[in-house]
This record gives structure tokens, C-alpha cells and sequence, in this order.
């Protein structure tokens, strides 16, 4: 059991969790999606996996700054210069399985969204971003808007507003998240020369850009009260806009509290629940 749990550590199971639920929400959205659940498995099936192998890729490659993190540091336990290998060739045929079931039982344009968030968090962010700027999570969080277009694609072999809108919002919500999570663990970016923002810019000022991406954000969030194309069922609005004031006061709590870190700890912990509280609300509507 401890070896399963191992492994599932550095399949960072949080990140693929939230990944599925993105695509679900825009898969339920799709008018008739409920006639389709053998879709819905294999849409969810190949999402993991190749959630999974980004995952995994990314630890691959990072395993030399892992080590010097403490949040990171017992991966080596599963992963480590004797298992590299062994974990490299899983990762390759999740992602390859995960290409063939939804190219050939789903559509290409999924199957290529799916491949896309795959290659944006593998690539764009583990090794062209991350140790190279401040901007690594801004650019880098592209990779979890995919799966929203790949669960809309699922059934319509197309784009619509409506998965663009959700694609962006996570796109969004992403830096917000992330830089309460890193200046946690701004020790560790500094002691791994990792340019995470805190660890370049400093707390205050990351709290500043903390604020001005979460009130960016709000605004982005509010859109379809003014796109009517965009349909995310009637409790999104008055939900959105309680959480919205709600993430605000959790963001800002910190630049009144000395910059206590525990406050950016709880920002962190509100920010998984905001955007799980409004993917869940369009997800529920239409069972009520």
C-alpha cells in the first residue's frame, strides 16, 4: 500500500482531479450530454492519463531541484536515479494510451486537447518556463484550460464560448492560486533558484499582484452575465459573485495581517474551493 501511495505522489493526483473536473463541467454542459456516459468514461480515462504523465515528466525532469525542497523532497523515495527509467516508460505509454483511446474511440480535436495540456505543462511550463522566469505559472498555466475544451470537443467536435470561457477562467484562477501556494514555499524556490515570484520580487510585492490578478479574475468571472451565449445555468452568477467577494477578502486578509504566511495559506486552501464551488454549481444544475 505505501508504495501505491508513493507513486500516486508523483502522479500529483490533486492536479489530475481538478483537470477531470474541468472537463466534466464543460462535457456537461454539452445539450444531450447525458445520453453519451461511455464517452464521459473515456473523455475522464484519457484525461488521467495523460494528466498523470505530465505529472510525471515533470517530476522526471525536475528531480535535481526536488531534492532541495522540502515539499518535494520525499519523491525521491519513489523516484530516484534506479527508478527514473522504469517511470519514464510508464509515463510514455499513459500518455500514448491516453492519445489512442480518445483519437480513436473519442475524436482528433479531443484526443489533439488533450495532447495539448500535456505538451503545455510538460514543455511550455516544466522546461521552458519554470526555471527560466517570473512569469513560468502566468504563461505556464495555459495547460489547465485544455481539458475544458476537450470535454466540450468530446461531443461536438468543435469550440464553443462556452469552453473558451471556462478554459480562460482556469487560465486565470491559476496565478492567484499558485503564488499564495509558492510564497509558502519561497525558501525552497530560492534554496533551488527556482524564479517563482515571491522568491524574486518578495512577499509584499507578489501579495500586490496577488490582488490585482484575483480582481482581474472577479471581473473575468462575471462575463457571462453580459455574453448570454455563454451557458453556465442560472445559480453560476449570484454563486460566482458570493465567491468572488469572498476570495477578495481571503486575498487581501494578508496586507492587513503583516504578511503573516498563515494568511496566504488559507488563501491558497480558499482558491481550490472557489473554483471547485463553481465548476460544481454548473456541473448540479441540471440535476436539480
Amino acid at each position: 500500500m505505501s508504495k501505491i501511495t508513493n507513486f500516486m505522489k508523483i502522479t500529483k493526483l490533486e492536479i489530475t482531479i481538478l483537470i477531470d473536473l474541468v472537463a466534466i463541467t464543460a462535457f456537461i454542459l454539452v445539450p444531450g450530454s447525458f445520453s453519451h456516459p461511455l464517452i464521459l468514461f473515456l473523455l475522464i480515462l484519457s484525461g488521467t492519463l495523460a494528466s498523470m504523465s505530465a505529472s510525471m515528466f515533470n517530476n522526471i525532469y525536475d528531480m535535481d531541484i526536488d531534492t532541495k525542497m522540502k515539499r518535494t523532497r520525499s519523491r525521491s523515495s519513489t523516484l530516484n536515479p534506479g527508478t527514473r527509467g522504469l517511470i519514464f516508460s510508464i509515463a510514455a505509454a499513459m500518455i500514448v494510451v491516453s492519445f489512442v483511446l480518445s483519437s480513436v474511440f473519442i475524436n482528433l480535436l479531443t484526443a489533439l486537447f488533450i495532447f495539448g495540456g500535456f505538451l503545455s505543462y510538460v514543455f511550455l511550463y516544466t522546461i521552458l518556463l519554470k526555471r527560466r522566469t517570473t512569469w513560468n505559472i502566468v504563461i505556464g498555466g495555459i495547460a489547465g484550460g485544455f481539458p475544458a475544451l476537450a470535454g466540450w470537443a468530446a461531443l461536438t467536435n468543435s469550440v464553443s464560448f462556452t469552453s473558451l470561457f471556462l478554459a480562460f477562467l482556469v487560465f486565470m484562477w491559476t496565478p492567484t492560486h499558485f503564488w499564495n501556494l509558492s510564497i509558502n514555499n519561497v525558501d525552497d524556490y530560492k534554496a533551488s533558484q527556482v524564479p517563482m515570484l515571491p522568491a524574486i520580487v518578495g512577499i509584499k510585492k507578489t501579495e500586490f499582484w496577488i490582488v490585482i490578478n484575483t480582481v482581474i479574475l472577479i471581473f473575468y468571472s462575471l462575463i457571462p452575465l453580459f455574453v448570454p451565449s455563454i451557458k453556465l445555468g442560472l445559480p453560476y452568477i449570484p454563486i460566482a459573485i458570493i465567491m468572488d467577494i469572498i476570495l477578495l477578502y481571503y486575498v487581501l486578509k494578508p496586507a492587513f495581517k503583516s504578511y503573516d504566511k498563515k494568511y496566504f495559506r488559507k488563501a491558497f486552501g480558499f482558491s481550490n474551493m472557489y473554483l471547485m464551488i463553481l465548476l460544481l454549481v454548473i456541473i448540479i444544475y441540471p440535476f436539480i
